[in-house]
């Protein structure tokens, strides 16, 4: 069951836009090093190159963010590539490639080294037929990019903004401490939007259950009390999204592939994250 929206793509305008920003942010218009060692009219080759096996993600940046220029190849988002691999070759203004070079790089290079680790831990996961799901734990600013590099990993996008979804967490309980009092107003005010509470304890889940939630978070659960969590949710209410989340990682990730669970979250993949090397060589 897919909960919320997918960014399965990128658009190209909101692209343009949001590299416009990237690039003031820069201040390429003002490269001191490049305008004042470079001719202007001078033309370039440039390829971009995997330093490491990756999984690419990053097309339609390359190809917004270097407009002026010419491509004989660029590579499909979703594309594995293997160390050596050419990402993309393009010709044109050397001081137009000078100027955005760092920025573009940055970007495939964080998006890459997400839809990667995405990529590695949905192989561990997705044979169980649970979702791999990302948080709102996401560079400000780049969301959706980061969300998008989550989709071409494999992985299933969580809600994208509060907006999306009620989600009760235990900062919410400080402001109001019972769970029914939360749960109904919250399906009072939004009848068609997932309900999904956060618990830590077997006493939590066992009063959240008594409620109209769709979906309960089981937050730190030990793996050896998560079948019996499980269990006490199967008996209450059969159909009901049960999320894990909390210490969960590459390492012991097979340890949360329970049957009965139908996503495991993991903030690590967006805000924990190592970029891929990708160079921009220059001929």
């Amino acid at each position: 069951m897919i909960r919320h929206e997918q960014v399965a793509s990128l658009d190209k305008d909101y692209i343009n836009k949001k590299l416009e920003q990237f690039f003031i942010e820069d201040n390429i218009f003002d490269d001191i090093t490049t305008i004042s060692t470079q001719n202007k009219n001078n033309q370039t080759e440039a390829v971009f190159l995997a330093k490491e096996d990756l999984l690419f993600v990053g097309k339609q940046i390359i190809l917004q963010g270097f407009k002026k220029c010419v491509f004989k190849h660029a590579a499909e988002d979703g594309t594995y590539l293997k160390k050596g691999s050419q990402i993309a070759v393009l010709s044109g203004p050397i001081v137009e490639i000078l100027k955005k070079e760092r920025v573009i790089l940055n970007l495939i290079q964080r998006l890459s080294g997400i839809a990667s680790t995405t990529q590695k831990l949905v192989k561990k996961t997705e044979k169980f037929g649970i979702q791999l799901l990302d948080t709102r734990k996401t560079t400000p600013g780049l969301r959706r990019f980061e969300k998008y590099a989550v989709f071409v990993g494999g992985g299933t996008n969580h809600r994208y903004s509060l907006k999306d979804s009620v989600m009760i967490k235990d900062n919410h309980l400080i402001g109001n401490s019972s769970f029914q009092d939360s749960v109904d107003k919250a399906f009072a005010k939004n009848p068609n939007k997932d309900i999904q509470v956060e618990v830590d304890s077997s006493k939590q889940l066992r009063e959240v259950l008594k409620t109209k939630a769709t979906s309960i978070l089981l937050d730190n659960f030990h793996p050896k009390s998560i079948n019996q969590a499980i269990g006490m949710i199967k008996e209450k209410k059969k159909k009901i999204y049960i999320e894990l989340s909390g210490g969960i990682n590459m390492s012991n990730i097979d340890s949360y592939c329970i049957d009965g669970v139908d996503g495991i979250s993991m903030g690590a993949l967006t805000h924990n994250i190592k970029s891929k090397d990708i160079s921009l060589d220059l001929k």
